[in-house]
Parts: structure tokens; C-alpha cells; sequence
């Protein structure tokens, strides 16, 4: 609901401010990547690394946001539609597996 905020607020009320802050979205972004990419290498327990890989791919959407071009506009709504889907999965499937197998952590 975030990123689809973005693009309607930012992108459509405020054409000018999102010319002047989207160079910041896309730092902001490239950052969320790296960090969220390499905590998420660090955890154990399978719901928190499934959580901060969601935050990683929600840094590709704001920097598809942030480019200021189609391309990049249709990328990240498609990112969005399919980060829907796909991370209300792994959800389902970690939560399956800890309810059948009890598997939790990843050791």
C-alpha cells in the first residue's frame, strides 16, 4: 500500500517534488537493498529472513519508482503485484512447514 501511495501522492500530486527527491528514492533505495540483503544472509529463523528479503525487493520497488521513466514505472507496479503474491506465499508455506515439520530455523 506504501510503494502504490508513492505513485499516486508523489508521482501524480506533486510532479515536481518527485523530480527533485528522486535521486534521494533511489539512494534511498540502493540502500535498503544492500542492508536489508545482508541481514537477511544472518538469520536463522526462516519468517525473519523471508521478512527481510520483502524489504529488499520493496528498495528495487522504490528505485523503479524513483527513475522517473515508463520503464521503471511498469517495473515496479509489476513488482508490486507480484511481491503480493509471492511474499503472502512464503509466508504461508514458512508458516505450513513450521506447523507440520516444526521447522523454524534454519540450521
Amino acid at each position: 500500500m506504501g510503494a502504490y501511495g508513492l505513485v499516486r501522492i508523489n508521482m501524480e500530486l506533486l510532479p515536481h517534488a518527485h523530480s527533485i527527491f528522486s535521486p534521494w528514492l533511489m539512494l534511498l533505495g540502493s540502500i535498503q537493498i544492500i542492508y536489508a540483503a545482508s541481514t537477511s544472509l544472518g538469520q536463522r529463523n526462516l519468517k525473519k529472513r523471508i521478512a527481510y528479503s520483502s524489504v529488499s525487493h520493496m528498495g528495487f520497488i522504490i528505485i523503479g519508482i524513483g527513475s522517473i521513466s515508463d520503464t521503471g514505472l511498469n517495473g515496479a507496479i509489476l513488482q508490486i503485484i507480484s511481491h503480493g503474491f509471492i511474499g503472502a506465499a512464503l509466508f504461508f508455506l514458512a508458516g505450513t512447514g513450521y506447523d507440520r515439520l516444526r521447522l523454524l530455523y534454519l540450521d
